[in-house]
């Protein structure tokens, strides 16, 4: 029997490891608890999802309110600028009906036509040169071909309308006539 006994030692070890797993065992929470701490992380995540979910959407309807209103009123700083232009071509009008000389009127809606071409300069629109340029599809549109001795086959002899670039992108092609090559005899 003296075999089956224990030292001492090992006993008191024995008897502190279960004193151990019995206050371990106290301190961890039932399985109850457990779930019932996860379904509360759960809801809470949950929440904070839709929460976020709501936020994003807000943001979202906001964006496309405030995009809609500047494409709305985007040309309101261009009109502004054409304004003064406007008036000046009113003015000489009606000078036109007093102006004893035609160079007078001429001169003033040339300086209207100056100060629009300046306008479109700030926003960043430049005249297409057409006359005497080879024809070029992208930037002109031939409504018409005519014979000439002047010019080589395919260059623009004529332009009927002017057109315009804005950043580098057409706005109105040149509405252009285009040379044939010389006249047949």
């Amino acid at each position: 029997m003296a075999d089956m006994e224990q030292p001492e030692e090992i006993q008191n070890q024995t008897e502190e490891n279960s004193v151990e797993e019995s206050e371990a065992a106290q301190e961890m929470p039932t399985i109850e608890e457990q779930l019932q701490s996860a379904i509360s992380e759960r809801d809470e995540n949950q929440d904070r999802f839709l929460r976020s979910q709501a936020e994003l959407d807000n943001a979202r309807k906001r964006h496309q309110k405030e995009l809609a209103q500047m494409r709305q009123y985007a040309a309101a700083p261009f009109i502004q600028d054409l304004l003064p232009a406007l008036d000046n071509l009113k003015r000489a009008v009606d000078a036109a009906e007093s102006a004893d000389h035609v160079d007078e009127l001429k001169r003033g809606v040339e300086m209207v036509a100056k100060q629009i071409l300046d306008v479109f300069a700030q926003h960043h629109v430049k005249a297409i040169e057409a006359l005497g340029q080879p024809f070029d599809p992208n930037l002109h549109e031939a409504l018409q071909q005519m014979p000439s001795d002047e010019y080589p086959p395919m260059t623009v002899i004529q332009e009927l309308e002017q057109g315009f670039i804005l950043n580098n992108r057409v706005v109105r092609p040149s509405k252009v006539i285009v040379s044939s090559g010389p006249t047949e005899s």
